[in-house]
Parts: structure tokens; sequence; C-alpha cells
């Protein structure tokens, strides 16, 4: 699979994992206020990000607190949140860490239960050896 795309439930937003090469992947969060691109070194922790997808999945009903995945640099994060009717707000957080242009963003995607095996699948077999 060459990229996959989790789409919010409530806006035009997206979020788009692609150009899987070796330990590297890009991340692209694209919605009509902002867009956002970011290549991530992922190196062996990706999947514990395949088993937050998985826990989302496993959990619609809904949980307390915050999971949460951070790239081993911290150029990328996700924070999944959640309320008992099944709604889980991914909170989506880059940041250029090196160059001579820093800059940091968070926003946020919302997906629905129904969406979560769905997506969960897509996240693992897009990171997949």
């Amino acid at each position: 699979m060459d990229s996959i795309t989790i789409k919010s439930c409530n806006t035009a937003a997206t979020l788009t994992f692609c150009e899987r090469d070796g330990d590297y992947f890009t991340v692209v969060y694209d919605s009509p206020s902002v867009n956002l691109r970011k290549r991530v070194w992922g190196y062996t922790d990706c999947d514990f990000l395949v088993n937050l997808f998985k826990f989302i999945a496993k959990e619609w009903k809904g949980w307390e607190g915050s999971e949460e995945w951070a790239s081993i640099e911290g150029e990328f994060r996700v924070f999944a949140t959640s309320d008992k009717s099944g709604h889980v707000t991914l909170s989506i957080a880059l940041k250029e860490i090196d160059g001579p242009e820093l800059w940091e963003a968070t926003v946020s995607l919302g997906i629905e239960a129904g969406q979560t095996e769905s997506i969960a699948k897509k996240v693992e077999t897009f990171f997949a050896n």
C-alpha cells in the first residue's frame, strides 16, 4: 500500500501517511485552512503507532484519558481521546526540528467509531515490513 488517508468525520480535513522508505515515512495533514507535511523517522517505533490505531479500534466505545504515540525524534506525535459515544479525536503535532526555519503546529481530526477498524487495518498494512 503506497499511502493511506484518514478523513475527518467533522470537516474536510485529512491525515495521510505516504512515501514510506525504509525507516522513514511522510505524514500530511490537509484542510481548507492549513496544509502540513513532514518526513518522519519512524525507526522501529512504527509498530507502536500501529498498536495505537488497533487500540482505538478495539476500544471504539470510548476510554478514559489520552493515548499517545510519538516518533523517536519528536517531529510527529498523535494523541487520541474519545468520548462515550464513540467519537475519537486525533490531535496531531508536527514540528520541524532541523534547518533554518523551525516551526510547530498542532491540529485535530475527528473519526467515528465505525471508521476505526478499517483505519487500523490500513495503518497496519501501510507499516507492514
